[in-house]
């Protein structure tokens, strides 16, 4: 069974995500990338959204693995089309985050690798 807590590694690695996100937003100088920024945020909303509804057997973590990588396409096309090189350690730290939680799932679901 898995419990909320047991996923807590995943909700304070999304958490660590939103916080670069913000940042990397708030730093942003060109006002185009406002949008992708507020998607990104909102595909990671998904995923917390998708843990909340995991069923006690661990359905529904693949909706949620599969919104994280979406999520990690996302952070890669900002990142590749930053203009600020300053910046690389916020995206490095959104997608640190991204892998936690994927790891924290795979393990929950007794997936880990070693």
């Amino acid at each position: 069974m898995i419990s909320s807590a047991d996923l807590q590694p995943t909700y304070d690695a999304l958490d660590s995500c939103q916080a670069a996100l913000d940042k990397l937003d708030k730093l942003c100088c060109e006002p185009g990338r406002s949008p992708r920024m507020r998607a990104l945020g909102e595909t990671v909303e998904k995923a917390r959204i998708q843990l909340r509804q995991l069923g006690d057997n661990g359905t529904g973590a693949e909706d949620a693995l599969a919104s994280l990588e979406d999520a990690g396409a996302q952070v890669g096309r900002l990142q590749v089309g930053c203009c600020a090189p300053s910046r690389l350690p916020l995206y490095a730290e959104f997608l640190e985050g991204l892998t936690t939680a994927q790891l924290s799932i795979n393990a929950e679901m007794g997936r880990a690798h070693q």
